[in-house]
């Protein structure tokens, strides 16, 4: 989705080497790409194809224009942002049809946070985009270094100077991964933490990404977690998204017995307790406790 940000055609070679989750051989990045793009335009959004420099470059580039992503409504009140929000949020079961999907992804675009997991007495969340994004991600893509002040370990201010390497998202923010110079280190960087002022110094293409550079080595919140096999039985026709991600194990006439791999326990007992009665834990057992006095809890507190 930093595609969304550019405003020029991008290679297809370039969001190889920047955008996190790209791995393998070519012909596993290709699959990838080819998924990518199916799946962004199964929601909706529509992706350009076009020629750099038709003179000298014959491979093709790719764009996402802002105006086929964001929905146009403008001076919205606080009070309309929630209505868009609330109605997002009756739509659990709709939302998994192409139309749905690719509203609830405009949604997005005005802020409006619609996470299923986060369903059980969750905020509405009304984000700003980050004004300066746009020159960073063009600074990734340009190899310019960036200059801006940023927080240290006492919260002080202090300037910084970096060659971007790349660019990444994770849980609904944004982070740059590269050189720091005056401590000629590697570094992240969380974009919603720089300051104010942010600008470029130096030519284009002042600094060359190194080969080996993976940008998920260093974002260590994108590295695979302990993964555990969950088992539960759920009722059917009902909890779609959790369908999704399962596998049928056994078919019964009133429940499906279903298993997927989850790294995350919290967000598994938010997301089991989402679903109330239509699911039922049956391993692993640490799991099925959790849950147990997760809802204890809510009895007891409610």
């Amino acid at each position: 989705m930093a595609l969304l940000a550019a405003q020029r055609f991008i290679k297809k070679s370039q969001i190889f080497k920047i955008v996190a989750g790209y791995s393998g051989t070519p012909e596993a990045m290709e699959r990838m790409f080819e998924r990518d793009k199916d799946d962004l335009r199964s929601l909706g959004i529509i992706i350009e194809v076009g020629g750099l420099d038709p003179l000298f470059d014959d491979e093709p580039g790719y764009r996402i224009k802002k105006s086929d992503y964001v929905l146009a409504l403008e001076n919205l009140t606080a009070e309309e942002l929630s209505l868009l929000a609330i109605a997002a949020k009756t739509w659990r079961d709709a939302s998994f049809s192409d139309s749905a999907q690719s509203a609830l992804r405009k949604l997005r675009s005005l802020g409006i946070e619609n996470d299923a997991t986060n369903y059980v007495d969750a905020p509405i969340h009304i984000k700003t985009s980050y004004s300066h994004f746009p020159l960073i991600w063009d600074a990734t893509l340009t190899s310019q270094r960036l200059v801006f002040n940023y927080p240290n370990r006492d919260s002080v201010l202090e300037p910084r100077t970096v060659e971007p390497y790349g660019v990444a998202a994770w849980h609904g923010y944004w982070y740059v991964v590269g050189r720091d110079l005056k401590k000629d280190a590697i570094r992240v960087f969380k974009i919603d933490r720089f300051s104010e002022e942010c600008k470029t110094e130096g030519k284009v293409g002042s600094f060359t990404t190194p080969n080996n550079f993976k940008i998920s080595e260093h974002l260590v919140m994108l590295q695979d977690l302990p993964k555990t096999s969950v088992v539960l039985l759920i009722r059917k026709n009902t909890c779609h998204q959790l369908r999704l991600k399962s596998d049928t194990l056994k078919s019964g006439v009133e429940w499906d017995e279903m298993q997927f791999t989850e790294n995350n326990r919290q967000e598994t007992i938010k997301e089991i307790l989402w679903y109330g009665a239509d699911v039922t834990v049956i391993s692993p057992e640490d799991l099925k406790n959790s849950v147990i006095i997760a809802l204890q809890s809510l009895v007891m507190n409610g």
